[in-house]
């Protein structure tokens, strides 16, 4: 077994044998059938703060995926009561205006808000539950929602708007996870109405997002999809788009490798710490020179997965990265019992920020082991 093999398999058993029985122990809420938005170092449950939608559907979709796997026993059982659990808080009549932004711990709605990310992870989470079998109920909330994404908040200069009340700047960020979600709709069904508005929003990347001059990915734009000034530069988004742009070749769909290519090598240009192998959360612009700030665990996943990507095509700089990448992760994001929780956030000195573990990245790590597990399967089976 190679370094790397070897490397991808520790991540993988750590994250079936470790990661998921943990957060289905300790990050499910089951009195009520939610989840928790975050827990602390000791295992309990982080209460009396809002928990975001997002984060709820983003546990349905990790939970109901660990199912279809095989990773974990029980774990659909925790993901069809967490769809019901939100089917009946979150989305009214049936989803007929999406899902709402913040419960309470009661479940209770805090904020009613229709924000497009949530949107985006809700249609993600149907996506899963369809291909576990809930086809009936997750179609007929993703249909609902998409109805009510292109009734009230389809934008006339394209994409939509990323709340019901027109909030600004708009974001590509809400935009890249439904790419996301309507490709997981499609490959779920195969309804090519929904790799449609796939193709929409690759159109968008082209004409808005990618930066070609400099290849980068903007993020934050005025109302007619101009970029703003003073707009931060994300590696982490830039190395997300290199998977998805990959995952929309998957479906039929041509995407230029050279662009693949680019964003990955200027995400690292900008974002790498020759301090730690990993990168900072953002840089400001107009970039002169790096900015050595605060470093989260997802860029570090997303960081996986493009490396993944791009050693699946040959590259032997992108294989080196992962391993080296991996040993990283458990000296430092990782290296906290008991096993299974993680370290979000470390500051530009390398002391630990996070004061609890928030739930929502358990998201982020499931897709990361999950291009590990392709990335195997594929090894073992050439």
């Amino acid at each position: 077994m190679t370094g790397l093999h070897a490397s991808l398999e520790r991540f993988r058993q750590w994250f079936i044998a470790d990661c998921l029985p943990y957060w289905a122990e300790h990050g499910v809420d089951a009195p009520s059938g939610g989840f928790y938005e975050a827990i602390h170092f000791d295992g309990t449950p982080s209460t009396g703060r809002p928990r975001r939608v997002r984060t709820l559907f983003r546990q349905v979709h990790t939970f109901t995926q660990a199912g279809l796997l095989g990773w974990l026993d029980g774990a659909d059982p925790i993901a069809a009561r967490g769809f019901d659990y939100l089917l009946t808080h979150a989305c009214p009549d049936d989803g007929a205006r999406g899902c709402v932004f913040h419960l309470g711990d009661d479940g209770s709605v805090l904020d009613d808000r229709r924000d497009l990310y949530d949107q985006a992870f809700l249609l993600l989470a149907c996506a899963s539950r369809i291909k576990a079998g809930d086809e009936g109920p997750a179609k007929a909330l993703a249909d609902n929602t998409i109805a009510f994404l292109d009734r009230e908040l389809a934008s006339p200069h394209g994409g939509w708007l990323e709340s019901d009340a027109g909030d600004l700047p708009r974001r590509q960020n809400p935009h890249m996870h439904l790419f996301e979600a309507f490709m997981a709709l499609y490959r779920a069904t195969g309804d090519e109405g929904y790799l449609g508005y796939a193709d929409q929003i690759y159109d968008l990347f082209c004409s808005a997002f990618y930066g070609a001059a400099n290849s980068i990915v903007r993020e934050n734009f005025a109302e007619n999809w101009k970029p703003r000034e003073d707009d931060p530069i994300e590696p982490g988004h830039m190395l997300e788009w290199v998977w998805l742009l990959n995952a929309y070749e998957a479906c039929g769909r041509r995407t230029p490798l050279d662009m693949r290519k680019r964003l990955y090598d200027h995400a690292l240009a900008f974002g790498a710490d020759p301090g730690f192998h990993g990168l900072i959360d953002n840089l400001a612009a107009p970039v002169v020179n790096k900015i050595h700030g605060a470093k989260r665990l997802w860029p570090q996943t997303e960081y996986l997965r493009a490396s993944l990507v791009l050693a699946g095509k040959g590259s032997t700089d992108a294989a080196a990265n992962a391993e080296k990448l991996i040993g990283d992760l458990f000296n430092t994001y990782l290296a906290i019992e008991p096993k299974g929780l993680w370290i979000d956030e470390f500051d530009s000195d390398g002391e630990r920020l996070a004061r609890d573990v928030p739930a929502s990245i358990l998201y982020h790590l499931f897709e990361a082991v999950a291009e590990a597990d392709a990335f195997l399967k594929a090894r073992d089976a050439s």
